[in-house]
């Protein structure tokens, strides 16, 4: 029972972590002109820090994939780790796929909203 609290009280201390170092991370990201790019800061980050993997026997509980792998890297090797790490990095592909098709979208509405005022403006005159 002494290992549950631990859990949870090491998952809280982890989850208020993750969120300050997101705060952090928004706040900087504020800076980039870029907002596609800023979105995939913070999505690869929340990838990282926040993709849940069931640790192995003897304490079974769960915990972010990177820092489960690490710990199997050290124990059984680089191909144990590397099937753990899978779902993260398909996460990252994915939505990585999915920022750069809203970029793109953004873009391309940015550019048919600029054509539009410049034909208005032309008429107009």
């Amino acid at each position: 029972m002494i290992y549950e609290d631990l859990y949870w009280t090491a998952a809280l201390m982890y989850g208020l972590g993750v969120i300050g170092f997101w705060l952090v991370l928004w706040r900087l990201g504020r800076l980039l002109p870029w907002r596609p790019l800023r979105w995939w800061i913070i999505w690869i980050y929340l990838c990282i820090v926040l993709t849940p993997w069931q640790g192995t026997d003897p304490e079974p509980y769960l915990a972010p994939a990177i820092i489960v792998a690490a710990f199997d890297f050290l124990d059984v090797g680089l191909s144990e780790a590397l099937a753990i790490l899978t779902p993260m990095i398909q996460a990252m592909v994915i939505g990585t796929l999915v920022i750069v098709l809203l970029g793109i979208g953004l873009t391309l509405a940015r550019l048919k909203a600029n054509n539009s005022d410049e034909q208005d403006n032309t008429e107009r005159t």
